[in-house]
């Protein structure tokens, strides 16, 4: 209704603009066409390829393309699949080494594959591996690091860690980090108002996940001795070489890069753990991607992610002096560039690179504003929404400019001598037809041709019909029902045949017993004015024979849909 109601507001307005001759700007015709979408576009060709539509919404698709429906269907949109390579570090207590370390750089690489929801969100399953390094220049707390302090390296059922309790420990780390999850990604800017497409396309995301990680210490030399810290710092002071840029120096000429301890883990236990732990994580991020290739298959991107797991020993370090832990949890972060390849067949771009706005622009552009009001058989509808635009003077139409044909007879109400017709009796031209009492008689004696009635052949029960998928009484057939409980009443030994029958309008087990209900319920109305169940024989035929085998109006089904009553010994 309110699509209808719409329509009949909006023409008379346009009409009323028409005869004042305004002058009707660009803008104001966008308004107006927005506010009339479901008519506007009644006319608009096919945009979007069909090969693009699932057949899960081709019905919804080709209602769009007649103009029956006012939003075209959702078309399939190609998968991206990214590859990446980073710099991931970690946000704890420990400076990480990004570009250089006794090792060598920090590194990671990832793979994800991505598919978009709708035009603002899309989804993505991601992993990355991470190689990370870390090193600090000044000592810190070991006096709770089992580690470090001496308790698993004297303890004979570890056998494992150093013992640092003589001597001071310059934290240092190499850590791999294993990252995946599922991340909700917003998009940004395709829906331009201005542009009909743009090759920079940036976004934001959060997701959740696992995280798996494994921290070494480099906490011994070559010859598997600890590092001589105290030493070399004093060396230092002794050589007035305090400057953070000197530490640093003699930290990295230190290390001999070999990472061989296992790093301390959250196990409280004595026992030997896992190199590996693995955490619950979430991640936010935003990056940028910028569209590549004539017809933009490829995606280069910028991207930078942050994850949080709730844990503190990514870095091997959570103690400060006095044993108290530090005031925060490690984060994980990855810097990445990422290489991405649309792929799919028969699907259009993925849905965060197309605009969807371009589809309307590019239909309001072909709109000749001067002849917009046009109404060339003066019918009320403006041509631009006219389905029928050459309709005869004078001849109501509906909404969409269409002749009526009020009684769906096939003829048009201007032309129809009888544009009320009832529907359940016959039409022809145009008109419908009554049945007349010879050929009621005609008929029922056509069905009573070679069949032997025994005794009372020669009396006629009459027929009672129903309503479409009915079994009542109608009260049209109260007469002829008192009637034959009449004669059974006067006759006590006459037997009678109840036979239901169904029109062909539905399948033929449904109206098999379709049937079959509207003979009961002829037998319960009569068992109801005392004659006895007994004396009655119950049939059903579903739509087998029908009197009208051929039926396609509603009045010829309706003397399908019958209950007849037949004599029997």
């Amino acid at each position: 209704m309110d699509k209808i109601k719409h329509k009949f507001i909006f023409v008379p307005l346009l009409k009323q603009f028409k005869n004042k001759q305004v002058m009707i700007t660009r803008r104001i015709l966008t308004i107006a066409l927005l506010i009339s979408s479901t008519a506007a576009f009644a006319q608009i060709e096919p945009v979007i390829n069909d090969e693009w539509i699932p057949d899960s919404r081709m019905e919804q698709h080709e209602q769009f393309k007649a103009g029956d429906y006012a939003f075209p269907a959702k078309p399939r949109n190609k998968w991206n699949i990214g590859i990446s390579l980073g710099l991931p570090f970690v946000a704890g207590d420990v400076a990480p080494e990004l570009f250089g370390s006794a090792d060598g750089p920090s590194y990671g690489v990832g793979l994800n594959i991505r598919k978009g929801l709708g035009y603002l969100t899309s989804l993505r399953i991601r992993g990355s591996y991470g190689n990370i390094y870390g090193t600090n220049n000044s000592t810190h707390a070991i006096e709770n690091n089992r580690v470090l302090n001496g308790q698993f390296a004297n303890n004979p059922d570890r056998g494992d860690g150093v013992d640092y309790s003589n001597n001071v420990w310059i934290p240092n780390y190499n850590s791999t980090v294993i990252d995946g999850g599922v991340d909700l990604i917003f998009n940004l800017n395709n829906l331009n108002f201005h542009k009909a497409e743009t090759r920079f396309l940036p976004y934001v995301y959060a997701g959740g996940g696992v995280l798996t990680y494994s921290t070494y210490y480099d906490a011994t030399d070559a010859n598997g001795d600890i590092y001589d810290w105290a030493g070399i710092l004093q060396g230092l002071s002794d050589n007035n070489m305090n400057t953070a840029d000197d530490r640093d120096q003699a930290v990295a000429d230190a290390l001999d890069g070999t990472y061989e301890t296992l790093a301390e883990t959250s196990t409280k236990s004595f026992e030997k753990s896992s190199d590996r732990t693995l955490r619950w994580a979430g991640s936010l991020g935003a990056g940028v991607i910028f569209r590549m290739g004539e017809k933009g298959n490829f995606e280069l991107g910028f991207e930078h992610r942050t994850t949080l797991m709730g844990d503190n020993l990514i870095d091997g370090q959570r103690w400060e002096s006095g044993g108290t832990q530090t005031p925060a949890s490690d984060v994980y972060h990855f810097s990445q560039v990422t290489l991405g390849f649309n792929i799919g067949k028969n699907a259009q771009q993925p849905l965060w690179e197309v605009n969807p706005l371009g589809f309307i622009y590019n239909k309001l552009s072909e709109i000749d504003p001067a002849n917009l009001l046009a109404d060339a058989d003066d019918d009320g509808v403006i041509d631009y929404l006219d389905r029928e635009p050459n309709t005869p003077a004078g001849t109501p139409v509906d909404t969409h400019g269409v002749s009526l044909d009020s009684d769906k007879d096939g003829c048009v109400d201007s032309e129809d001598p009888e544009p009320f017709s009832t529907p359940n009796l016959p039409i022809e031209n145009c008109q419908n037809v009554f049945l007349t009492e010879n050929r009621v008689n005609e008929i029922i004696d056509e069905r009573l041709k070679g069949i032997d009635l025994g005794a009372g052949s020669n009396w006629y029960l009459p027929m009672i019909f129903f309503d479409l998928d009915k079994s009542n009484i109608r009260p049209d057939a109260v007469a002829s029902l008192a009637n034959i409980a009449d004669i059974m009443g006067q006759y006590d030994k006459l037997k009678v045949e109840v036979v239901g029958y169904a029109d062909t309008r539905a399948s033929e087990s449904y109206n098999l017993k379709l049937s079959e209900n509207r003979a009961k319920a002829a037998i319960e109305y009569l068992t109801s004015k005392g004659v006895a169940e007994s004396r009655f024989v119950m049939k059903y035929e579903g739509e087998a024979n029908n009197l009208i085998p051929d039926a396609r109006r509603e009045s010829e089904h309706q003397m399908n849909r019958r209950v007849e009553f037949h004599i029997v010994d």
